[in-house]
């Protein structure tokens, strides 16, 4: 049977056999003034802060029946959501003294300073096989056991 018949049935009494039922969707009914102001109220009494303010949002969105995103875009618009602190770098450089990055050959000729300046015997093979990380890691942990 083609397309038409089953559009016709479906048409007719709402559903035909082999319709696939679990993929229709639901038309979304938008925020009416009444809701968004119930989010904002939601939102306030919480007392939000930066570390709070996505668990809040989670949270009304889950009591409201909508989506987290909607949530936070009501409250974008009126100007009363408060942005999560930016996440500090992932790069920590320098062995997490937060510098910036360090080329691989500046760290490993500062680790063979270090080493000659505690007296140890430099194999430049190994120094030359270790990662910018790994070089600025045992520079600092070398200049600990020196100083």
């Amino acid at each position: 049977m083609g397309d038409r018949f089953y559009e016709a049935q479906i048409r007719a009494t709402g559903t035909c056999p082999g319709a696939p039922l679990s993929t229709r969707r639901r038309k979304k009914v938008a925020w009416t003034d009444e809701e968004k102001q119930e989010a904002i109220d939601a939102y306030l009494e919480a007392n939000p802060t930066p570390e709070t303010s996505t668990e809040i949002v989670k949270a009304i969105a889950d009591n409201m029946g909508q989506s987290p995103n909607g949530v936070r875009m009501v409250l974008i618009k009126k100007e009363v959501y408060v942005k999560q602190a930016p996440a500090a770098s992932a790069s920590k450089g320098n062995g997490g003294s937060g510098g910036g990055r360090v080329s691989k050959q500046a760290s490993q000729e500062a680790l063979s300073a270090a080493l000659t300046e505690a007296g140890v015997e430099i194999d430049a093979d190994i120094v030359s096989k270790l990662t910018g990380k790994a070089a600025v890691y045992f520079t600092q942990v070398v200049e600990k056991l020196a100083g």
